[in-house]
């Protein structure tokens, strides 16, 4: 079961060339080692949280718990700590709602992110209508809903639905529609906590012929 390890933060002012040579030459490649694979980072372009997400996948929970408490993995998120501030994790598993997921992502996708508390008497009501309307809708106007994730460890709101979309002008389009406004308007029924946020790329996997690299895209 893959399960997934958020890291947020804030690059301190005045140290982005520092932090982009870290990220690439050291703190990728040891979080890779210890079986926590780096998918990407992503920047927020709209909506209040982090700048910096930073999403690596593990096999199983006991890979990430048995990397986490690594001497090498506290010895590399120490030094991280010299170029980034505002740091937390969220360690992520699917719920069994939808699962689409996969960590080979477009160099054209941007993300859009919906978060909320389910209302405890509304679960089976809310899990009718996510399946049946609010998904396929999503799916409708071009947002693929790769998986809808539960926060294990970390922070609420405890769901997250990971929407990806081609393209941010026909992703803020759809938003604004009619279809979308209502669908959400009626999830807020089942739902309480209701967050969303779009990111773009800040650190994307480079598929080459015998290995992956990553690159640090320009603000």
């Amino acid at each position: 079961m893959t399960v997934k390890l958020n890291h947020y933060w804030t690059i301190i002012h005045g140290k982005k060339k520092e932090y982009d040579k870290f990220i690439i030459k050291k703190f990728i490649p040891r979080i890779n080692q210890l079986g926590m694979h780096t998918v990407a980072g992503w920047t927020v372009l709209v909506g209040a949280y982090s700048e910096i997400i930073f999403e690596s996948v593990s096999n199983d929970l006991d890979v990430l718990e048995k990397a986490l408490q690594d001497p090498k993995y506290k010895e590399v998120k120490s030094e991280l700590f010299n170029y980034v501030k505002k740091y937390k994790t969220k360690v992520l598993v699917k719920t069994g709602q939808k699962d689409s997921y996969s960590t080979d992502i477009r160099a054209e996708t941007v993300k859009f992110n919906q978060m909320w508390d389910l209302i405890s008497d509304k679960k089976e009501d809310y899990a009718r209508y996510t399946m049946e309307e609010f998904y396929p809708l999503l799916e409708d106007l071009g947002i693929f809903v790769a998986r809808e994730w539960e926060v294990l460890i970390g922070e609420g709101p405890s769901i997250i639905c990971e929407g990806r979309a081609k393209d941010v002008d026909s992703l803020i389009r759809n938003l604004q529609s009619e279809k979308f406004r209502h669908a959400k308007g009626k999830l807020k029924e089942f739902v309480e906590n209701y967050e969303s946020r779009i990111l773009t790329f800040h650190i994307q996997k480079v598929t080459g012929y015998k290995s992956a690299s990553y690159n640090i895209l320009s603000d």
